[in-house]
């Protein structure tokens, strides 16, 4: 059980430590010259205050995944992340040498400054970095 005002997440990173990730805001969808929803995301930013952690399998029922795909839970603090939403593709993350669509979490963030957002396995990463 969590109480508010314990900052639990940064405990957890002081044990398991950060992993350094690729955020790709979402901007917009609009769709293109032949009627396809093309989606835009900000230029990637290096963010390094979270952690990424696999999805255990045996949690894929009970959260209503795939299991055909692959799944990583990002635990972040201090960024509000948007996951997949009614007209809303959702941001995007680079981690570990993959690239992860957000698509839904639990918003600790105006408790305790804190989220835990799944993100779902779309392919390699691109290799765009940007240290910021």
């Amino acid at each position: 059980m969590s109480v508010p005002g314990i900052d639990v997440l940064s405990i957890a990173m002081s044990v398991l430590g950060s992993t350094p990730v690729n955020y790709f805001q979402f901007l917009s969808s609009a769709p293109n010259s032949g009627a396809i929803l093309v989606t835009t995301y900000a230029a990637p930013v290096l963010y390094t205050q979270g952690s990424v952690q696999p999805v255990d399998r045996s949690k894929y029922e009970q959260f209503g995944l795939d299991l055909e795909k692959s799944y990583i839970v990002w635990y972040i603090m201090n960024l509000p992340a948007v996951d997949i939403g009614r007209d809303v593709s959702g941001d995007v993350i680079e981690a570990q040498g993959r690239r992860y669509q957000l698509v839904g979490g639990n918003n600790w963030y105006n408790i305790d400054g804190w989220m835990s957002l799944i993100g779902v396995d779309i392919g390699p990463a691109t290799g765009n970095t940007t240290n910021a």
